[in-house]
């Protein structure tokens, strides 16, 4: 079992005990509701009395026989405060009284409340203000209490010490002691809830920090809290959870603060749910308000029916009404604004932040920092609608509709929104190619025509006022019948075109007094591609540096891209070739991405992997592409060999089975034997090879059965053709 003093050390200032450390210092103490076993008392169960005196020596006998004959009389026990007097006659006839403190026996906040005395028993039983209560039997003894230097109480009788009581309560009289129950262990909380107890008193974690860790009930209003919540507050069903929640609560009803300082100003309001640290902490009167997040409405002391959800959302707001804000920081600097609706993470966040008044209402932002600016000027006004991630809206704004998003802000009037409009000259404005799905197909009931002014209004006219035109929607479905005619009456040119403003691009068709040019192009002229047909000068196209141009001097092909000419020309002069260009520090001329090698015919061109493969050698049969003076094609092939017959003749018909006339031959020998390697049918006259149809012969002379084995390679390439 640990001591006090060091139970004392799982309790210190900022130390969280777990359960084990609860239940140690719980076990150290005995429980009302259980009995001292009698080794446990501070008393010599050896020098007790049986009930039937059968211990008693003969001495004791007389002594107790004496005592029993002069006995003492006690009156009723007085008890002021803690201090309790017990009235008795001594033994010499003349009353005394004893006074006790019984303060010692305080356990926390459980005091002494009464003492009453049963002369018929001669039982003192002392009630505590928690409802318990414990029996001192006096046994018709002088029973007289001390108060002892450790805090405890004792009952002595002719100087011998019968009963001592500590800062637990003993039941039964010290004449009746009897066994603390077989339960080996201590008792925990479970094992006193089991026996159907409870505590009209609060429970106090860390007393030492006053009630911040006080757990309690109301059984009047109902209300219930784990802090320090106002016990004297008469308003019905709240709930305060955390340090300093709802401590100034007065006469709110239904009111739930979680979370350290949640609702910490909190009087009258109702019905406000508060959940976060600080969230609330400033409302005093308000009431109808949901505010969720760390510091979620902070600043409120009298807002009406508002919804703040999210960090630090509506956190300047000091008394708005009919307000919600969802998402961190939605709403932060509305101080006094009123039936505001902003959804999204920092919707409407810097709203009202640079005016000194702040009350803007009816305004609905919906979308991540929804209804921002970059500008210095900021932003506030009354009844906008903006949506959109990072929606613009800047200065002083009323009655705008705003529909944009952008992964990042910007200044708001750098920005023309996707849709845009006025509620209150009821306009709507839209930056963008404009079409209409499931459009009905007109009949003769439609009988206006949809028009746009200068500045891109629309507006109508009626179709009786159009005569001799071609509709903007086009022909379709009614083709043109005649010709479609332009007035020859001056040389300006007449343009078909059409303007791409997104993509800055002019496409036309134009019709001049000497031609006719299709081109398209940028705005200002360049990166133009055409096309120009005229009588004179033939057909010229021009795009991205390549020129395609076909008149009377012939046709050519060229492009022009990087200071460098690539092209062909072909001249109307039968006499003259057609000209190949390509100027640059490498040129090559022609080239193809495809080998046309193997199927090349007499006129063909060849290109250099065909050429290469000529001059190439491989163990695989090639056609050469020549022929022999018979016609017939001209095959090649490479022999090689690493393991010579010992006899040096080596058979050729395996290899080439169908060999008719050998064209040419090439050889190399490795014959380290000799210490050489040489090409060619002959080494110094010393040895010969000769090529046969059907075998090679290797011959050293004047060496007979030499080994030929010992050659270390042998290499033969053979045109030929066949059978």
């Amino acid at each position: 079992m640990k001591t006090k003093e060091e139970l004392k050390k799982y309790f210190e200032n900022g130390d969280i005990p777990v359960q084990e450390e609860f239940w140690e210092w719980q076990e150290s103490y005995w429980h009302k509701d259980e009995k001292i076993p009698a080794d446990k008392l501070d008393y010599d169960l050896s020098q007790k009395a049986d009930a039937n005196a059968s211990n008693l020596s003969p001495q004791n006998t007389q002594l107790w026989k004496d005592k029993i004959e002069t006995q003492t009389t006690i009156q009723a026990p007085q008890l002021n405060g803690n201090v309790l007097t017990v009235f008795y006659t001594g033994e010499n006839g003349v009353q005394q009284s004893k006074s006790v403190d019984l303060s010692s026996l305080v356990t926390r906040d459980i005091n002494i409340e009464n003492a009453v005395y049963d002369a018929s028993q001669n039982i003192i039983t002392i009630i505590q203000n928690d409802g318990s209560a414990f029996h001192i039997n006096l046994s018709e003894f002088s029973i007289i209490p001390a108060t002892n230097s450790d805090g405890s109480v004792t009952l002595s009788q002719e100087g011998q010490e019968k009963v001592t009581l500590k800062k637990v309560a003993v039941t039964g009289s010290y004449n009746d002691l009897s066994d603390k129950p077989s339960f080996s262990g201590n008792d925990n909380l479970q094992n006193v809830i089991d026996r159907n107890n409870g505590t009209t008193k609060p429970i106090i974690f860390q007393p030492g920090e006053g009630r911040a860790g006080e757990i309690n009930f109301s059984p009047t209003t109902y209300s219930l809290w784990f802090g320090n919540m106002n016990t004297d507050h008469t308003g019905t069903y709240g709930i305060g959870i955390g340090y300093n929640t709802l401590p100034k609560l007065t006469t709110g009803l239904s009111d739930i603060a979680i979370g350290g300082f949640a609702g910490a100003n909190l009087t009258t309001g109702d019905w406000n749910t508060l959940v976060g640290v600080n969230s609330g902490s400033l409302l005093t009167t308000g009431s109808y308000n949901v505010m969720i997040g760390t510091e979620a409405g902070k600043n409120s002391t009298s807002a009406l029916s508002c919804t703040y959800v999210g960090d630090e959302s509506g956190v300047k707001n000091i008394d708005g009404k009919y307000n919600t804000a969802l998402g961190v920081g939605a709403g932060y600097w509305l101080t006094h604004g009123v039936q505001n609706t902003f959804l999204g993470a920092y919707a409407g966040q810097t709203h009202g932040k640079v005016t000194t008044s702040g009350a803007w209402g009816s305004n609905t932002f919906i979308g991540y920092n929804a209804a921002s600016t970059t500008h210095a000027m900021g932003v506030w006004g009354d009844n906008n609608v903006v949506i959109g991630c990072n929606a613009p809206l800047g200065g002083s704004t009323f009655n705008k509709l705003v529909i944009e998003s952008n992964p990042v802000a910007r200044r708001h009037d750098f920005v023309t929104p996707l849709i845009g409009g006025d509620f209150a000259a009821r306009t709507l404005d839209f930056d963008a190619v404009v079409s209409a799905r499931r459009t009905p197909l007109a009949d003769n009931t439609y009988t206006k025509v949809a028009v746009l002014n200068a500045g891109n209004v629309f507006g109508y006219k009626n179709l009786s006022d159009f005569t001799d035109f071609v509709p903007l929607t086009g022909t379709s479905g009614t083709p043109v019948t005649g010709n479609i005619q332009f007035t020859n009456e001056d040389s300006t040119e007449r343009l078909l075109y059409r303007i791409n403003e997104p993509d800055r691009v002019k496409s036309a068709l134009g019709l001049f007094s000497e031609s006719v040019m299709m081109f398209s192009g940028d705005l200002d002229g360049t990166n133009v591609a055409s096309v120009d047909v005229s009588k004179e000068n033939g057909v010229f196209a021009f795009g991205h540096g390549s020129h395609l141009m076909l008149n009377d001097a012939g046709a050519s092909l060229r492009q022009t891209n990087g200071g460098t000419v690539k092209g062909i020309f072909v001249s109307s002069n039968p006499d003259e070739p057609v000209f190949i260009e390509h100027e640059t520090i490498n040129s090559r001329g022609l080239s193809s991405k495809t080998y046309f090698g193997d199927n090349a015919q007499e006129n063909d061109y060849i290109q250099k992997q065909y050429a290469d493969k000529q001059h190439s050698y491989s163990t695989k049969e090639e056609l050469t592409g020549g022929k022999w003076i018979n016609g017939k094609p001209v095959y090649k092939k490479t022999l090689y060999l690493d393991q010579i017959p010992r006899t040096g003749e080596i058979d050729l018909k395996t290899e080439f089975p169908d060999l008719e006339t050998i064209i040419s031959n090439e050889m190399f020998t490795e014959w380290y034997d000799l210490k050489t390697a040489f090409a060619g049918n002959q080494w110094r006259t010393k040895a010969y090879i000769t090529i046969e149809r059907e075998m090679a012969i290797i011959e050293l002379l004047n060496v007979p059965d030499y080994d030929y084995s010992r050659i270390n390679s042998f290499t033969l390439t053979l045109e030929y053709t066949k059978k």
